[in-house]
């Protein structure tokens, strides 16, 4: 394949990507936790300081965020501000930058492939799945750090793989500059700066110098000590927020830790692949449509394990390495991730995507008669319609988002006020600057008596687990919902209580 050609590909994946990407981000439902990642950016640009104030923080791990931000790093955060000063704010915008950051995951990744490979058609193809992924695309359209830390991640690999030949040095500070940043947008950053030391060692070993390792931790240091000014801002608030964060959120709206499966490794990487993949791709759902993403992961899965076991691919540099990040990711996310996330797929899909592609190429090669490659066309027939009737369902079918609706126009029609609280999606719509608050607790610490509360499910989640966690929090939401609110206005995704002082009101008018 000619150059040219190459390019024009690239640029049709590209185009294909940008295309599905826009489409689900005006589509899909508003997370929670993108409000909470907005709030401090539009703070930022309105006010000048860095504070989410949509949060309510007493009596909580989040002490002081109000203020100042610390529960997150801040590169996604300064990222956004400085992005809403040229573009104005809106919930596109935000997500416009995830959108924009998957674009750039998807060259990184043709560059890291390409090397690795030493073949740009199977480079092209592993970003081709990449691209058109419906998990890949899904938070390609959402407005969360996880999509720009892998875009850091990703480019992070293509500087010290595309680099390292020419200049050893300036391969290992770009990248390690890129990692460190990866770090600051999202804690998954560590992900790609322990795969630039594997890299580096992999490949590299012998060539290694002190001056190399001291390069390598420059941007880390320069980067931390650039956060600190800010940390030393506040440091006891920074200890609270950022250890919440990690232990807190998890606790109280789960069953499960953080670090709980550190404990037990062998059942951390059978969670591992049955509750991050597994539950992700439909395996605990019913109906056709929503378990056809099960035929992916059987075949990312069968890719995986034939790169494992397949000496051609095993014993191949480049391949060998793929598979040894892959790994390491596994074993690092299996053993310090209980919760299982689904946003954290960008980070290990692609590698899949990667040792698909790779095992389609030596796959053709190895069997030239025409036949032999009839079952390998079916397979991937199904597997890119299996990914393109995701994403097509997910566009059409939005009952979150048609329930979010509701709960609006509800509200809008009860002339509610902006002071109320209420899930923090509603933000978007009612204002960050309205005097909405998200408070699951619902003012047990505050004493905020509004005339509304919004619930939603994540609320109805908390309520229950406080019954374990927090009985004398669980005591109080009982009575105060059950003696000062009544229920007006339900659907599956929300529950708005109004008081009954506004309930009288309303009917003397």
């Amino acid at each position: 394949m000619s150059q040219r050609r190459r390019l024009e590909v690239l640029a049709l994946i590209l185009a294909v990507y940008a295309g599905l990407a826009v489409a689900t981000s005006l589509r899909v439902y508003i997370w929670e936790n993108e409000a909470w990642f907005a709030s401090p950016a539009v703070t930022l640009d309105q006010k000048g300081y860095l504070g989410t104030t949509i949060l309510e923080s007493k009596g909580t791990w989040m002490d002081g965020i109000e203020r100042r931000t610390y529960w997150v790093p801040p590169v996604h955060l300064l990222v956004q501000a400085a992005w809403y000063q040229l573009f104005g704010f809106s919930l596109f915008s935000l997500r416009s930058i995830s959108i924009l950051a998957g674009a750039a995951a998807l060259l990184g990744w043709y560059v890291v492939v390409s090397n690795l490979s030493e073949n740009r058609t199977v480079a092209l193809l592993a970003v081709g799945f990449i691209a058109t992924d419906s998990h890949f695309i899904t938070y390609a359209s959402l407005g969360r750090p996880d999509m720009l830390c892998a875009a850091l991640g990703s480019l992070a690999f293509a500087a010290y793989l595309d680099y390292r030949n020419r200049s050893l040095l300036t391969a290992i500070l770009c990248a390690h500059g890129l990692a460190a940043a990866s770090c600051l947008t999202h804690p998954c950053g560590l992900l790609y700066a322990a795969g630039l030391v594997l890299l580096m060692v992999y490949f590299d070993r012998r060539r290694l110098r002190w001056l190399d390792f001291a390069g390598a931790a420059m941007p880390y240091l320069a980067g931390l000590a650039a956060w600190s000014v800010y940390i030393l801002q506040a440091p006891s608030q920074f200890v609270h927020q950022f250890t919440g964060n990690i232990s807190g959120i998890a606790s109280e709206f789960t069953s499960s830790s953080r670090f709980s499966d550190l404990a037990s490794p062998l059942r951390a990487l059978k969670r591992e692949f049955f509750l991050r993949y597994g539950s992700n791709f439909g395996w605990y759902q019913t109906g056709f449509a929503i378990r056809a993403p099960l035929f992916v992961l059987l075949v990312y899965s069968l890719a995986v394990a034939a790169a494992l076991f397949a000496p051609r691919i095993r014993n191949h540099s480049g391949y060998r390495a793929l598979l040894l990040l892959g790994s390491l990711d596994f074993v690092v996310m299996a053993l310090f991730d209980g919760l299982k996330g689904s946003a954290y797929l960008v980070h290990t899909l692609p590698l899949c995507a990667s040792l698909l592609a790779i095992c389609i190429h030596v796959w053709t090669t190895a069997w030239t008669k025409p036949f032999a490659r009839i079952p390998l066309a079916a397979i991937l027939t199904v597997f890119g319609g299996v990914q393109f009737g995701t994403i097509l369902h997910d566009l059409l079918d939005q009952p979150q988002r048609q329930d979010y609706q509701a709960a609006l126009d509800f509200l809008r029609r009860a002339k509610a006020p902006g002071q109320i609280i209420a899930a923090g999606e509603f933000a978007f719509d009612l204002g960050f600057d309205s005097g909405l608050v998200d408070d699951p607790r619902l003012g047990y610490f505050s004493g905020r008596r509004p005339s509304f509360i919004v619930a939603s499910s994540i609320y109805r989640g908390w309520f229950e687990r406080s019954a374990v966690l927090y009985p004398d929090i669980h005591r109080y939401l009982v009575q105060l919902l059950d003696h000062d609110y009544r229920v007006a206005f339900h659907n599956s995704s929300y529950t708005v209580y109004v008081t009954l002082h506004q309930i009288s009101n309303h009917g003397r008018g």
